[in-house]
């Protein structure tokens, strides 16, 4: 495909959607690998004479998991503000390559004569490795798309680059299934899964490097050399404090419950009798599961410019406080006496997820930053999402119990609705209401019009230079802010 291609908003769109397919896949992929090691190495399983105990073996993969996550963290943080100062085509590359890398070694970790400890330890730095580029893939994503899209179409768009995690953890689910029903063997299943994460993004590294710089950052990089005050981080941070918080804290709260609902699978998952024994029937579920999210992803891109973000976020935060509150109130009830139902509740917990903050904690920052901070902010609050997702994985194991316990998800459930409640009210407080129309620069030298939260005095960007100096640099000419307005305007009389 030529290169003009990559640059249109489809080809952005696809190549912004391929780190996000990858991050889908690597995060659902490990637990069907998992289950696998552990029968492969488990003193409880396997007779091996260096098998390792049931405890250490949960430790290794309780540390695969936090890597994962802590390399993540220092991604989203690392390169999102890389991508400010080098440019986002470069730093894209990279996190892709990364990618590639950890799947790559991952699949390839060996025991060297030292036993399965061995192998586990590689796995765990291979893991962090991995992390490392999936997190610079959040801001990278965000920010390519939401620099390479009209205001009007924005949002859908990125929502439906934000869907292919959805679709990674679809394929996810059909490779480990079919590998299942294959009779591979073990290690050829668990290699051969870890290995096809590479897949979608060496494809997608020829595109990236086919790239350019989007016109924005062209322009804070002008600014930049010419000395310009407007593209100061610090000034920036300073205007979009309130903001940060927002974007900061709902991505954290919001998380701590993502991935802590998503512990408890194989427990409410038991209630039902696939028929299947081993991994047959490991992936059968982890395939149900994934069957239970996807429709939110797409609901979500279907509704998010008619209802709006700030909309959306509420709807699934009051959504997800009342199911999970269903799930821990009656949770005995509906797991001996209504088991389908209760399989319906929990997944209208996803389902709500997906249709709600999952979905606009990711569009959000990626709007409403402006160029020569967007990379940077976006990632800032991506990464206070996954240390709520650490916080998460690491404190639910206690509050559910060690096995888990019906008394223990039962709390974990109500936990969960409380802290939705909590993610309600961040939302109304410090989440902007705002539309397409309000993102298309307004003055000279924006990149995005400045949406103030209802308890802030709209300034312009003169008043506000006069406080503490030029926010945004000349990244949109006054022309090219008129035929945006005109075209959205356009737009929403043709709707």
């Amino acid at each position: 495909m030529p290169p003009s291609w990559v640059d249109s908003e489809w080809g952005r769109v696809a190549v912004a959607s391929s780190g996000f397919l990858a991050d889908g896949y690597d995060l659902y992929v490990v637990g069907g690998v998992e289950h696998i090691l552990t029968e492969q190495f488990s003193c409880d399983h396997s007779s091996r004479p260096d098998c390792l105990e049931a405890s250490l073996m949960q430790a290794y993969k309780s540390s695969s998991s936090s890597a994962a996550l802590f390399g993540a963290v220092l991604g989203q943080l690392v390169f999102g503000a890389l991508a400010d100062r080098l440019g986002r085509r470069v730093i894209f590359i990279a996190t892709g390559s990364l990618i590639v890398l950890g799947s790559v070694l991952s699949a390839c970790v060996q025991e060297f004569g030292g036993g399965p400890g061995v192998l586990m330890a590689q796995l765990v730095v291979c893991r962090a490795m991995l992390g490392f580029g999936i997190g610079g893939e959040y801001p990278l994503s965000a920010t390519i798309c939401a620099e390479g899209t009209a205001a009007r179409r924005r949002g859908t768009l990125m929502a439906l680059v934000f869907s292919n995690q959805g679709m990674g953890y679809l394929l996810s689910a059909v490779v480990s299934l079919a590998l299942a029903f294959s009779d591979a063997s073990p290690e050829f299943s668990w290699r051969f899964a870890l290995a096809f994460g590479a897949v979608v993004p060496v494809i997608s590294l020829y595109f990236r490097m086919q790239m350019h710089e989007s016109e924005s950052f062209e322009k804070v990089k002008s600014a930049r050399e010419h000395g310009d005050n407007g593209v100061d981080l610090r000034l920036t941070v300073r205007r979009y404090a309130w903001h940060m918080l927002g974007t900061a804290g709902n991505w954290f709260l919001f998380d701590i419950v993502f991935y802590a609902n998503g512990l408890f699978n194989g427990d409410v998952t038991s209630v039902i009798n696939l028929g299947f024994e081993g991994q047959k029937e490991v992936s059968m579920k982890n395939l149900l599961i994934v069957l239970m999210m996807l429709p939110g992803y797409f609901v979500g891109v279907a509704f998010i410019n008619k209802l709006g973000r700030k909309n959306v976020q509420i709807q699934g935060y009051i959504n997800m406080a009342v199911w999970f509150g269903i799930c821990g109130f009656c949770y005995d009830y509906l797991r001996s006496d209504c088991p389908v139902f209760f399989i319906v509740v929990y997944g209208l917990t996803f389902f709500f997820s997906n249709f709600g903050p999952n979905l606009t904690t990711y569009v959000i920052p990626g709007e409403i930053f402006p160029t020569q901070a967007k990379a940077t902010l976006h990632g800032f609050s991506a990464a206070s999402g996954k240390f709520g997702a650490f916080l998460g994985a690491v404190l639910m194991p206690y509050i559910s119990g060690m096995p888990v316990t019906a008394v223990g998800v039962k709390r974990v459930m109500l936990l969960c609705s409380a802290i939705a409640c909590l993610g309600l009210v961040l939302t109304i407080f410090l989440t902007p209401r705002y539309g397409p129309e309000d993102l298309v620069p307004q003055e000279e030298g924006e990149t995005v019009g400045f949406i103030k939260l209802y308890f802030q005095r709209r300034t312009t960007q003169r008043q506000w230079a006069e406080k503490g100096g030029n926010i945004d640099p000349g990244a949109s000419s006054e022309n090219s802010s008129e035929d945006e307005a005109s075209e959205v305007t356009s737009d929403a009389q043709d709707t």
